[in-house]
C-alpha cells in the first residue's frame, strides 16, 4: 500500500514537471528503479504511463496551441519519426549500457537550459539555420523514443529556437509532439519489451492529473525561474545517477 502511494504522488510531481517542462521520465526513472524495476523495463513502463500523462497536458495546453496547429504538427510528426527509430535501439540496447549513458544525456540537457542566450542576438532565418533546427527536432525525437529522461529539455532548447513566440507557446507545442511521439513508442514497447504492469495504474493517475495541472502552472510563473530550477535539478540527477552508474 505505502508503495502504491509512493508511485501515485512521484507520479504526480512527474506529471506537473511533465506539463511544465516535460521530466517524466527524469523524475520516475530513479523512482522505479527505486523499487526493483530493471532499468530498459523501467523506461518503456514509464513511456507507457505517459500516454495518459500527455491526455492530460494536451488537454490542457489546448488554449496556447489555438492558432499554432499546424507548427505544432509539423515538429510533432518529425519528432516522432526520430522516436521509432529510438525506440528501435533501446529494443536492442542493454542494461548496463543504458545507464551508463543516461547521466550523460541528462548532464548535457541541464547545461543547455541553464546556458543563457547571447545578448542581442537577432533571428535569422537562413535555410542552414531552418536545417538544423528541424534536424535537431528529429534527433531528440531518437533521443525521446530511447530514453524519455531530459527529451523535455533538449527540446525545449530547440523550440527556443524555432518557434518565435513565449514559453508558453512552445512548451504546448512540446506537450503535443511528446504526447504523440509516447504513443508510438509505447505501442512498440508493448509489443516488444516487458512492461512492468503492476505499477501501470499508479503512475497513470498521477501523470494524468499532474499532467493537467503542470500547462496551468506555465501561465503564471515565469519561464526563467522555471527553466534555471529545472536545469540545476537535470545537473544534480546527473551527477547522482552518474556516480551511481560508473563508480
Amino acid at each position: 500500500m505505502l508503495s502504491i502511494v509512493y508511485l501515485v504522488l512521484m507520479s504526480l510531481l512527474a506529471g506537473i514537471l511533465t506539463g511544465i517542462v516535460g521530466m517524466a521520465s527524469l523524475t520516475l526513472y530513479p523512482v522505479l528503479l527505486s523499487v526493483g524495476v530493471a532499468p530498459i523495463t523501467a523506461n518503456a513502463t514509464i513511456t507507457v504511463a505517459q500516454v495518459g500523462g500527455g491526455l492530460g497536458t494536451v488537454t490542457s495546453s489546448l488554449r496556447e496551441l489555438h492558432g499554432h496547429w499546424k507548427q505544432a504538427f509539423q515538429i510533432a510528426v518529425l519528432n516522432t519519426l526520430g522516436g521509432v527509430f529510438g525506440a528501435i535501439i533501446l529494443i536492442h540496447s542493454s542494461n548496463s549500457g543504458f545507464k551508463k549513458i543516461v547521466p550523460v544525456f541528462i548532464m548535457a540537457a541541464g547545461i543547455m537550459i541553464l546556458t543563457p542566450k547571447r545578448a542581442g542576438r537577432q533571428a535569422v532565418n537562413t535555410r542552414l539555420v531552418t536545417f538544423v533546427s528541424w534536424l535537431s527536432t528529429f534527433l531528440v525525437g531518437i533521443y525521446a523514443g530511447y530514453f524519455g529522461a531530459a527529451s523535455g529539455l533538449l527540446m525545449i532548447a530547440v523550440l527556443s529556437e524555432i518557434v518565435h513566440e513565449n514559453y508558453a507557446i512552445y512548451n504546448s507545442m512540446r506537450n503535443f509532439a511528446s504526447f504523440c511521439n509516447n504513443i508510438v513508442a509505447a505501442i512498440m514497447f508493448i509489443c516488444t519489451i516487458p512492461i512492468d504492469w503492476r505499477v501501470i495504474i499508479p503512475l497513470l493517475i498521477g501523470l494524468f492529473t499532474g499532467g493537467y495541472i503542470g500547462p496551468i502552472i506555465v501561465r503564471y510563473i515565469p519561464s526563467t525561474v522555471i527553466k534555471r530550477a529545472v536545469g540545476i535539478f537535470a545537473v544534480v540527477l546527473a551527477i547522482v545517477l552518474g556516480y551511481q552508474a560508473y563508480l
